[in-house]
């Protein structure tokens, strides 16, 4: 019997994606703390992660470079993270660090966010959660596997 494609689990996982995305999206604007649920990933990275520059940030959030740059732009005309031009690996790269405004910004946001994280938790356990999050994993790897050598 075939599966429709709307029960498949490539379509469940892509309209999860874009429900989260959306979700957040209007989340963050209803929050009108002047930023998007985008630029709080990006100042979370950027807090997280030492000698951030762009190129790493482009990796973590799976944007491309010009868009990593219009979203670093954007944080730095917000006086939320601060942009210096320095040298990693041999190449020149555009560090990112987070501001104090930006630090208080990202603190309003994950408190938050943490207390909708606690509701969730009530409702479907951390290891379930964990669970989840290897089994994606695991299957992104596998089906690469099956694709790269056909198997």
């Amino acid at each position: 019997m075939k599966i429709k494609f709307e029960d498949s689990l490539f379509y469940q996982i892509k309209i999860s994606e874009k429900f989260f995305r959306t979700l957040f999206e209007q989340f963050f604007k209803e929050l009108n703390l002047g930023i998007s649920a985008i630029e709080h990933l990006a100042l979370d990275i950027i807090s997280q992660t030492p000698n951030c520059c762009q190129r790493d940030l482009a990796r973590i959030i799976l944007k491309d470079r010009a868009g990593t740059g219009k979203l670093a732009c954007s944080l730095e005309n917000k006086g939320l993270i601060k942009i210096e031009l320095k040298t990693k690996h041999n190449r020149p790269v555009r560090i990112l660090s987070i501001t104090d405004k930006g630090r208080e910004i990202l603190k309003k946001t994950n408190d938050i966010t943490k207390t909708i994280s606690q509701k969730i938790q009530k409702r479907i356990s951390h290891n379930v959660i964990e669970e989840t999050r290897k089994t994606l994993k695991e299957f992104r790897e596998i089906v690469k596997d099956a694709i790269i050598n056909k198997i």
